[in-house]
């Protein structure tokens, strides 16, 4: 896929099907790799310096990384995963360094969501990238 430059895998925790030996792979293809740890220690803002500037951002959300306070509907909810405003914060952060070209949320399981809140919550992160994205202009609506 040579339109993909860099990977940044973030919110990463030790549970899961990662075996050693894959993410010694990761690393060696060049994946940017953060623990969820990395990111409530030192902040989202230290991840969105190491993205450059000016690229085109595809987002994929795995919702198993993120806590499960905020998306109970995984199949493996583990404690410890990135909180909804650092997301946010991530979404507003790459709308300002350069274009969203478009973002998923992927492994919600309906069925198991707690009042609806898995869903609630990627609802507002799709929100929260198309208000940003307005407010940065990305469309050339007329001005009224």
């Amino acid at each position: 896929m040579d339109h993909v430059g860099e990977i940044f895998q973030i919110g990463l925790r030790a549970q899961g099907s990662g075996r050693p030996e894959e993410y010694e792979a990761a690393l060696a293809y060049g994946a940017h790799l953060y623990t969820a740890y990395d990111v409530h220690e030192n902040g989202m803002k230290s991840v969105l310096d190491d993205i450059p500037d000016g690229g085109n951002y595809y987002l994929t959300i795995d919702a198993d990384g993120i806590d499960p306070s905020v998306m109970p509907a995984v199949a493996g909810p583990a404690l410890g995963g990135i909180t909804y405003v650092q997301m946010r914060q991530l979404i507003h952060g790459l709308v300002k360094k350069g274009r969203v070209v478009g973002m998923d949320i992927v492994e919600i399981t309906p069925s198991t969501d707690v009042n609806n809140i898995s869903c609630i919550a990627a609802g507002r992160l799709m929100v929260n990238l198309i208000g940003a994205a307005v407010r940065a202009d990305y469309f050339d609506a007329p001005k009224l």
